[in-house]
């Protein structure tokens, strides 16, 4: 492929290379084709979000985050690039961070199973059981819902480990 061909694609032409790269299992190529488009169009919306998750697969969690902020700047209403910038600011040790966009992925999907999962183990960290039981509660229904048998039955183990623990009933942390 020549430059010149290489110079006159879009940045929705080099999004769907990196798409086709993606699938092919060649992340590389997928994340220099994700580059080549944002550079053209900081305002590709799926560019900048598939390039954070291309560099969170790498552990290259700030630059992830950074993309997903980008992407967030674009569509500030796209709950699963607010639970991706959690998952990447838990990692990095942004605690308060990974609260605020867990909480704002629920509040534009109060039906997002794994953001209610993830919040229910930040509370935990910090030993605050009620709203963990409370978020693993709201979890179990959108696993149940979603024939997630797996997540389901985790979430069941923790929400019995939980209770004990911090010595609550399920029942008493349905509402916070």
């Amino acid at each position: 492929m020549s430059s010149d061909t290489q110079s006159t694609k879009t940045a929705e032409e080099w999004f769907q290379e990196g798409l086709r790269a993606g699938k092919l299992g060649d992340g590389r190529t997928a994340m220099e084709s994700y580059k080549k488009a944002v550079k053209l169009d900081p305002d590709h919306f799926l560019a900048q979000f598939n390039l954070g998750i291309r560099y969170g697969k790498v552990m290259m969690n700030l630059d992830a985050a950074k993309c997903f902020r980008e992407a967030l700047r674009v569509k500030p209403e796209a709950p699963m690039v607010h639970y991706s910038l959690a998952v990447v600011s838990n990692l990095v040790g942004e605690t308060d961070e990974a609260f605020t966009h867990y909480k704002e992925a629920l509040r534009i999907n109060p039906e997002f199973g794994r953001a209610h999962s993830n919040l229910a183990m930040l509370y935990y960290s910090i030993k605050r059981g009620r709203e963990t039981i409370h978020h693993l509660l709201a979890a179990a229904r959108q696993f149940e819902k979603s024939g997630d048998e797996l997540m389901l039955n985790n979430a069941r183990d923790l929400i019995n480990e939980c209770s004990r623990e911090f010595q609550l009933k399920p029942e008493e942390c349905e509402t916070l």
